[in-house]
């Protein structure tokens, strides 16, 4: 696995699928599980099967901003706050997400480089997005160039400590990166416990006392910066794969500009399988077990390869393809499933359809620049297509 950076890694996972489900890999030190139905049942245990929470040290908790965040969280703490999360991300309160943060930021992205009749897609749309529509769902100025470049980077040294914590330079650099973080959003977390509005945190004021219970301001600034945090490469990475998928195959492309509404969903869905943003996730075995007469001990890792049991072949037909017809479109795991399921997916899904059809709309010529750098598919446990040249 180790040696797939950077590299189209479909083909090497189709050749470890064929010496079994479920494997060895003494690089990464853990069990890589290829099949669907297995990361399926394995994401559907959380007792067998725990997922790897934060630790709960003194560092972690500072760096993260507190403790009672859906990403922290296990048992019966974990399932209260998820149903928060669910409140404040849930299909209820997308039309308004929609209409007030995600089109106008997506169409002020957009007016930065519509002249220009070029641009690269990553860098001017894809990136600025999800930063920016979360950054006016808290309340904050959004378009505010130094600001949202002092949070990318607060955020992109978060992200590379958690990946390694034992590097001392990366740890100086996430405690500064957390206090910025702190000083942003306090402020905000203050006001609006007293005065109210539509905007995020004023929901979670609303809200948590009947789902989760009585909050303080330490516990919404722990709710903040974890849905700050998880608002990054994720979905950044989700639309960089769906544009790529629509310009580079000219069937899929006609079926969605047509149809809008079914085609293009399924296009959401269709990319989330094939180019899921997230390769994998990781859970650790409480107890010794057999799974597929492979022999796993309790306390070894397995790796749950979601972008390799997404393209399984006993479970979908043709599953390197876009069908923009499957009859389930939805039962990826791109998302993970179980109680762990992402709680943003449906702003997520929210974010790829409302960027898509501002593309559509706005550059019905636009295509991939021949004459320029080809996409290609980069990174290791995130991927996405780039760079994404296109002419319009």
């Amino acid at each position: 696995m180790l040696s797939l950076a950077d590299k189209d890694p479909f083909t090497t996972y189709d050749v470890l699928r064929e010496r079994g489900p479920i494997i060895w890999d003494p690089g990464m030190k853990c069990w890589i599980v290829l099949r669907y139905d297995i990361c399926k049942m394995i994401e559907s245990d959380d007792e067998t099967y725990a997922a790897l929470t934060p630790l709960e040290d003194s560092l972690s908790l500072e760096i993260r901003g507190g403790r009672p965040a859906v990403s922290t969280l296990t048992g019966e703490e974990h399932t209260r706050m998820r149903r928060l999360y669910l409140k404040l991300l849930g299909p209820r309160v997308m039309p308004q997400y929609r209409d007030e943060h995600i089109i106008p930021v997506v169409n002020y992205v957009i007016d930065r480089f519509a002249e220009k009749r070029s641009a690269e897609l990553f860098d001017e749309l894809v990136e600025p997005l999800p930063p920016r529509i979360m950054a006016s769902l808290f309340g904050l100025p959004w378009k505010d160039d130094a600001l949202m470049a002092d949070i990318a980077e607060w955020n992109q040294d978060m992200v590379a400590w958690i990946y390694n914590k034992s590097s001392e330079e990366l740890t100086r650099k996430a405690k500064r990166a957390s206090g910025e973080l702190n000083r942003l959003f306090l402020p905000l977390v203050l006001e609006r416990r007293e005065k109210r509005g539509s905007d995020f945190i004023s929901q979670i004021w609303t809200r948590a006392p009947e789902d989760w219970g009585e909050v303080s301001v330490n516990d919404v600034m722990a709710i903040v910066r974890d849905a700050s945090l998880g608002a990054g490469d994720t979905t950044t990475n989700a639309i960089a794969n769906m544009i790529y998928l629509f310009l580079s195959q000219p069937a899929v492309r006609e079926a969605v500009t047509k149809d809008q509404g079914h085609a293009l969903n399924a296009l959401v869905e269709e990319t989330l399988r094939l180019l899921g943003a997230l390769q994998w996730r990781f859970r650790k075995v409480n107890r010794d077990v057999s799974i597929a007469g492979t022999s796993i001990k309790k306390d070894e890792l397995v790796c749950l390869l979601h972008a390799a049991a997404n393209r399984d072949p006993q479970h979908y037909a043709c599953p390197h393809v876009v069908d923009l017809k499957r009859k389930t479109p939805t039962d990826h795991l791109s998302f993970n499933v179980g109680s762990r399921i992402c709680p943003g997916m449906f702003l997520a899904r929210l974010k790829m359809r409302e960027c898509m059809k501002a593309l559509i709309r706005r550059f019905p010529e636009l295509h991939l620049d021949p004459s320029k750098e080809a996409p290609r598919f980069l990174g290791f446990s995130h991927r996405r297509y780039s760079p994404l040249h296109v002419a319009f």
